[in-house]
């Protein structure tokens, strides 16, 4: 869509026929809607019946921290977007924008012009065979991504997995506002999303994924029980599609370009889903390559240079929300913060400051330190 609205000639391929889902977050920050914001799309999201959310909930058992992180480009819209309704927006706005949107064709590998990527071989639903050649091959094709491969772009920043679990929807469970409820070697993450549904995704760490998939709606459900209010209100609803769960959650950075070849999205970067930034990543990354390749096709960049600057910036943007990716799926016990987290509760700035790191506004660091740590708990006794 970025490129076709500069100007450039462009296919995109996908092996999906849309719409079609996928498992995704889909929770958009304010830094994430600020994108759409500003390609013209919010508003037809908005108007897709999407449900906007006004508030983060914070629960760490004996505290509870709620409010709204600032608005990053005059937008504090939040919302958890289906991507069978997200993605068709997407494409649509791609065609509108010019490019040519071929779907259920898969690509199977690049095709080399010297040590230079110089196209890709395709195959469609029919079972043709076919090729496309172009300057630039983008890999906007996900964790496995097969370009990712083809290119052999290595793992620079490479971490495991750290956590595993299971989401599903639930009818007829009222939310306020998006939930994260943390518990020591436990977590909960609530969204309300299209069709009056509530997404709720419980996690456990990596090494007891096996065991609690032996039996998944009853430890589903036991986890549910450490946070009782939203157990009570889940009791009261019903499911309203099956279990989807997972543990290939790896956290890295791949090499994110090379001769003739480009990565974006969860190709390039991937980290846990328990910080809910995944597609505000992509969206970053997709906007930063494509001003990348718009100067390198433009003549005011080489392309080398252009790529190798696009890695650059993406990766420094995202390294603080890395960071805090790895602490938070780390899945800690949160017993040892809880006078910390006290402290903020009682104070509108620094509940503030705390939602910003959540939404990835702001960096961990400024908040998770023992300097601060230690004078917010100081302040807070001082003022009892």
């Amino acid at each position: 869509m970025l490129l076709a609205r500069k100007g450039f000639r462009v296919l995109g391929v996908d092996r999906a026929k849309f719409p079609s889902d996928t498992i995704s977050t889909h929770f958009l920050f304010p830094r994430t809607t600020a994108f759409l914001r500003n390609w013209g799309l919010l508003d037809r999201l908005a108007a897709t019946g999407c449900p906007l959310i006004k508030t983060v909930t914070l629960d760490y058992g004996p505290v509870r921290i709620r409010g709204t992180p600032d608005a990053v480009d005059g937008t504090a819209a939040m919302y958890c977007a289906r991507r069978y309704i997200l993605d068709p927006l997407l494409i649509e706005a791609a065609r509108a924008a010019g490019a040519e949107m071929r779907e259920t064709t898969t690509v199977r590998d690049l095709i080399w012009d010297a040590e230079r990527a110089g196209g890709v071989r395709l195959i469609d639903e029919h079972g043709q065979n076919g090729e496309a050649r172009a300057p630039i091959i983008v890999g906007a094709d996900g964790l496995w991504s097969r370009v990712a491969r083809a290119a052999q772009a290595p793992a620079e920043i490479d971490h495991p997995a750290r956590t595993g679990g299971y989401f599903s929807y639930w009818a007829g469970v009222p939310t306020d506002g998006v939930e994260f409820y943390l518990r020591a070697r436990r977590e909960i993450l609530v969204f309300p999303t299209h069709d009056d549904l509530t997404c709720i995704w419980v996690g456990w760490p990596r090494d007891e994924f096996a065991a609690n998939s032996a039996a998944v709606e009853a430890n589903y459900r036991a986890t549910l029980a450490l946070a009782p209010d939203l157990a009570a209100r889940v009791s009261e609803g019903r499911r309203a599609a099956p279990f989807r769960g997972t543990n290939k959650l790896p956290n890295f950075y791949r090499r994110a370009a090379g001769a003739g070849w480009a990565l974006v999205g969860d190709a390039a970067y991937h980290r846990d889903p328990i910080t809910g930034m995944g597609i505000g990543d992509a969206f970053l990354g997709a906007q930063l390559l494509a001003d990348a390749i718009a100067a390198a096709l433009g003549g005011t960049a080489a392309f080398e240079q252009a790529l190798e600057a696009y890695s650059v910036e993406f990766r420094q943007r995202t390294r603080a929300v890395f960071q805090y990716t790895l602490r938070a799926a780390a899945l800690d016990d949160p017993a040892p913060l809880l006078p910390f987290y006290a402290a903020i509760e009682k104070d509108a700035e620094a509940v503030r400051g705390l939602l910003n790191v959540v939404a990835g506004i702001a960096g961990a660091d400024t908040n998770f330190n023992r300097q601060n740590i230690a004078r917010v708990v100081a302040q807070a006794a001082a003022t009892k």
